[in-house]
């Protein structure tokens, strides 16, 4: 222990609202008592079983190494089902002000629960008890629905496997649930996945129940056994579902479970599902026939086996962090995805952009992967197919379109410009940002005088990534060529030239191009929230130590 226990025993009696410490047992690894509170107010007092363990006053992987426990408060808010009292307090190394803190914070628990009789306005999740299924766990990811689910609507659903991955030290298998489908109606209800995913053939199948109310206990406690559901299933679903395991149990394959939904509506009226796994040769129900000869099912007294269940709609999956929505609703291209374009693709995608257009014709090499998003696992593949199956892999949000054609090469060729250029504009004008990280300068100004509505965005980096020039329609090839002319410092005679003369690079490290990417994105970000964009530099100082925009 980090404390003595002539330091515990001083500081508890330093505390005016406990007494009667009992029970102590005081060793190495676990220090345990029984205390009582008594709080103004309260019309009996409360005893709490305590324990502390060896890590204290540190917490142990973020939580509390010091537990508050009486089982007969399982009704009030934050107390967990073992009869913990759940609570989160500031980090402390000094063990005496650390206890006192603590015991401030149940004080105050009392205080606000049961003396006051303050409920919480809900719980965001039930709390369950996550079981494996022979040896592994399973996730079940969904998103929110358009249509809305009947009280008692029962069906199938169709899922999709993702992936099975390490899970501490076990396996889980990860699952996107692709559709609900309404056993009393030609209905399929959507979850709100890209179409990649949505196409993507179902791998499995799976029974749901939308009850409407939660299977909860004490508004927060998942029901853990099956008999806590009589009454709740109708006879018509269970009935179903009998027909559905006795048709299904020729090809089912008995080492995985079937998985059964049960939704609800939780607090904030959206819809939430929990998955019970069960073996299609073990039913938690049975059947038997009443005095008027009908077949009645009832559920028996077996523990439930919960999956792991996550909302991973929209809303949620960027929940902590994504750009203006009239750069993420928007239709986007980016021509050229070497080390610039990859990084602007990749970070659009993790900042929430639903709609992306690739266009490069180059071939990814291995000697492109130290600076781009590219993945070793293909040395030689098209640029844009590789992008576009990360891009699918990052967000299950985003639509991503690609090809290796660069439309605009025809506009070189004067007979080409004549013939197509209104077909061009017409067509990139279908998109609302477009972002030319090609570093190809006819391409620049061929862009710079087409009549497009979609504002195009050039970004440029010097050598050694002093600097990065963000040019912004129109006149973007004006601005960009005086500032690399008249205005910044780049060495065009030290370039990286791995085959000789032929496609030099300027140099630089993935952490180069990055910091200046990343930099100029957020500063577009902020400039299409505010309706004003401007073309910019960013400068570094010669010692790389800060960044500065100049706005133009």
């Amino acid at each position: 222990m980090r404390f003595s226990e002539e330091e515990l025993l001083n500081t508890i009696s330093s505390i005016s609202y406990i007494s009667n410490l009992q029970d102590l047992k005081f060793d190495k690894d676990l220090v345990s008592f029984s205390i009582v509170f008594n709080l103004e107010g309260l019309n009996e007092e409360i005893t709490f079983d305590v324990t502390i363990n060896s890590q204290y006053p540190f917490k142990f992987s973020g939580s509390e190494t010091i537990i508050f426990k009486n089982i007969n408060l399982i009704k009030y808010s934050h107390v967990m089902s073992n009869g913990s009292v759940c609570f989160h307090n500031q980090h402390g190394i000094n063990f005496e002000q650390k206890l006192i803190q603590d015991f401030d914070a149940i004080k105050n628990w009392i205080d606000k629960y049961i003396v006051k009789e303050e409920t919480d306005s809900h719980y965001e999740h039930l709390i369950v008890n996550h079981s494996k299924f022979d040896g592994s766990f399973y996730s079940y990811q969904f998103t929110n629905i358009e249509e809305d689910f009947n009280k008692g609507e029962f069906g199938t659903v169709s899922i999709k496997l993702l992936s099975n991955s390490n899970y501490s030290k076990y396996t889980i298998n990860n699952h996107l649930v692709q559709s609900f489908n309404d056993s009393a109606q030609p209905t399929v209800k959507h979850c709100d996945w890209s179409h990649h995913y949505l196409k993507a053939s179902s791998s499995e199948q799976g029974v749901y129940i939308f009850l409407e109310e939660a299977p909860a206990i004490n508004q927060r406690f998942s029901f853990n056994n099956w008999s806590q559901f009589n009454g709740k299933f109708s006879q018509d679903f269970l009935s179903y579902l009998w027909k559905y395991i006795f048709l299904n149990s020729s090809s089912f394959d008995a080492s995985r479970p079937l998985p059964i939904f049960i939704g609800f509506h939780t607090q904030n009226n959206e819809v939430h599902w929990q998955v019970a796994l069960v073996r299609i040769d073990e039913l938690f129900f049975k059947s038997k026939t009443n005095d008027e000869e009908q077949k009645q099912y009832i559920l028996e007294d077996t523990a439930i086996n919960w999956a792991i269940t996550n909302n991973s709609s929209y809303s949620y999956f960027f929940g902590r962090g994504a750009f203006d929505e009239a750069l993420t609703n928007s239709k986007i291209l980016i021509i050229g995805v070497g080390a610039v374009g990859s990084n602007v693709a990749k970070t659009l995608v993790r900042c929430g952009c639903k709609n992306i257009f690739l266009v490069d014709y180059d071939i990814k090499e291995p000697e492109n992967i130290c600076r781009s998003e590219y993945e070793f696992m293909y040395p030689y593949i098209n640029k844009v197919d590789e992008l576009c199956d990360l891009l699918y892999r990052i967000s299950p949000f985003v639509e991503v379109g690609a090809t290796r054609s660069l439309i605009t090469e025809h506009l070189k060729s004067e007979p080409y410009a004549k013939l197509f250029s209104n077909k061009f504009e017409k067509e990139l004008s279908n998109y609302d940002y477009i972002f030319d990280c090609s570093t190809d300068d006819d391409l620049m100004h061929i862009l710079d005088n087409l009549n497009v509505t979609a504002v195009i965005i050039n970004l440029s980096i010097t050598n050694h990534a002093q600097s990065l020039v963000c040019g912004i329609s129109p006149n973007t090839y004006k601005f960009v060529r005086y500032q690399f002319d008249n205005i910044l410092e780049n060495d065009v005679e030290d370039l990286y030239n791995p085959l000789g003369c032929w496609s030099p690079t300027f140099k630089a490290s993935y952490n180069d191009v990055s910091t200046l990417t990343h930099f100029a994105l957020k500063h577009i970000n902020i400039m299409v929230s505010n309706k004003q964009l401007n073309s910019f530099v960013i400068n570094q100082d010669n010692n790389y130590e800060s960044l500065k925009v100049s706005k133009f």
